[in-house]
């Protein structure tokens, strides 16, 4: 049995395939990842096969085409996602995908050109979520600006076997029920990353905060505002980001730069998060149990921020100098807290990675 995932060239669409492909490798199953090849010291130790440019040329080819910039919902992301990304990376897909030969594909639910690829080789495929739900229209206009993509290359789509699935219900209202062929899967913090130094935390008699923006928000200028602004708070602060990019205002006494180091490493040492609200640092938190201060830029962050509020687990800040405000105003009301421990609940009720996986191949009559 062979599984290949496939996801776009960004840590935030990677990682969340990391459990499943994990437990795929930890069951004996050859596992494989196709995304660019920058993005190998980041699924280390699983393989990479190469397939497509990096984020960035895409986004400076998107920009050339559409004068839209595709970090924002709109024209820019679905020639990015549904255009861009297919022209530049599918015929090394295939090519890379017919020397692998997989036995079921599982694409993260925002690349086209892993099901592409398996309507090419006629091998079943399943969508991983990354996000929460993502409104119907836009998915409209991926399916639109895919049809031609299809067309161009004589191939027919072909419907999904199920979707993975690690949103969880208590983020979602009344008007986004789960998709019917959902399989749930428990989010697990991510453990994969450059090499580095084991993280032993930080020693301090203050409540601890993470501040991370995750990977695809670079804006120093708003970091190190929000860093400063909860470090003034009285909060001692660990910050994903390297020393040089924080201004020199920020006090080094309270606020230690560790550059990057897995969630899984990190979240156990802190008190609560604040965050730029994507998706997989979201959900980590939650599924640990810790409250957030949520201030969004982009994608599905606003969307996620909005459900974090909703939920009472969190704070929503539209200015960075407010983060700190809304800190304090979370670690000293222990409802934060509460609704944050139900959420975790709610997450250790979902399948586990290996549950998922079993799940997966029933379908495809692989043994478990």
């Amino acid at each position: 049995m062979r599984i290949l995932f496939t996801a776009m060239p960004s840590a935030g669409h990677v990682l969340p395939l990391m459990p499943l492909a994990d437990a795929a490798t930890a069951a004996g199953i050859e596992t494989a990842v196709l995304t660019s090849g920058e993005l190998a010291a980041l699924v280390a130790p699983l393989p990479l096969l190469p397939a497509g440019p990096s984020t960035e040329e895409m986004i400076d080819r998107t920009v050339r085409l559409t004068g839209s910039h595709p970090a924002q919902p709109g024209p820019g992301a679905v020639e990015m996602f549904a255009g861009v990304h297919v022209d530049l990376a599918f015929d090394e897909a295939l090519r890379q995908a017919e020397e692998f030969g997989p036995d079921l594909v599982v694409c993260e639910e925002f690349d086209f050109v892993g099901p592409m690829v398996a309507a090419a080789l006629g091998v079943p495929w399943a969508a991983h979520g990354i996000s929460g739900p993502v409104p119907e229209v836009l998915w409209a206009a991926f399916r639109d600006r895919l049809a031609g993509e299809y067309r161009s290359r004589s191939l027919t789509p072909v419907p999904r076997i199920a979707l993975v699935d690690p949103y969880p219900d208590v983020l979602r209202s009344s008007a986004e029920p789960p998709a019917a062929d959902r399989i749930t899967i428990r989010p697990v913090a991510n453990g994969h990353g450059r090499e580095q130094d084991a993280w032993r935390g930080v020693e301090s008699d203050l409540p601890r905060v993470l501040v991370t923006v995750g990977t695809t928000v670079h804006d120093d200028a708003a970091l190190s505002a929000l860093v400063a602004s909860v470090a003034d708070a009285g909060f001692t602060v660990v910050v994903t980001a390297r020393p040089e990019q924080l201004s020199a205002d920020v006090d080094p006494r309270r606020v230690h730069a560790v550059g990057f180091v897995p969630l899984a490493e990190l979240l156990p040492t802190v008190d609560l998060v604040v965050t730029a609200g994507g998706t997989g640092t979201l959900l980590a938190a939650l599924s640990h149990g810790l409250p957030l201060v949520v201030r969004p830029f982009i994608a599905d962050q606003p969307w996620n921020a909005a459900r974090v509020a909703d939920l009472g687990a969190g704070v929503v800040v539209d200015d960075p100098a407010d983060a700190g405000a809304a800190a304090r105003r979370v670690a000293d009301d222990p409802a934060y807290r509460e609704a944050a421990g139900r959420a975790a609940a709610g997450l250790a009720s979902t399948n586990s990675p290996e549950e998922a996986l079993r799940g997966l191949l029933a379908l495809v009559g692989a043994p478990a």
